[in-house]
């Protein structure tokens, strides 16, 4: 387990972490398109909305940590 000085490098080491896991949804929705060339029932929409809201809930979740570190730098 990681240990931090401080919770600002916490939440900066969870906000690299975050877009860690964006580039690789992306990847893979770069890949979902090779795979799903003639789709008729929408399961490649289906599996595209995911990897997007998830993408989206990541990108909420760093704007949130960056509002604490900015809260943080205030505070001190």
């Amino acid at each position: 387990m990681t240990s931090y000085a401080n919770e600002e490098d916490f939440l900066k080491d969870q906000i690299r972490s975050n877009n860690l896991a964006i580039k690789f949804i992306k990847e893979k929705l770069d890949d979902l398109s090779h795979h799903f060339q003639e789709d008729h029932i929408s399961t490649k929409d289906k599996i595209m909305n995911i990897y997007l809201q998830g993408i989206e809930a990541l990108e909420e979740d760093s704007e949130l940590k960056k509002e604490r570190i900015k809260a943080l730098d205030n505070y001190s």
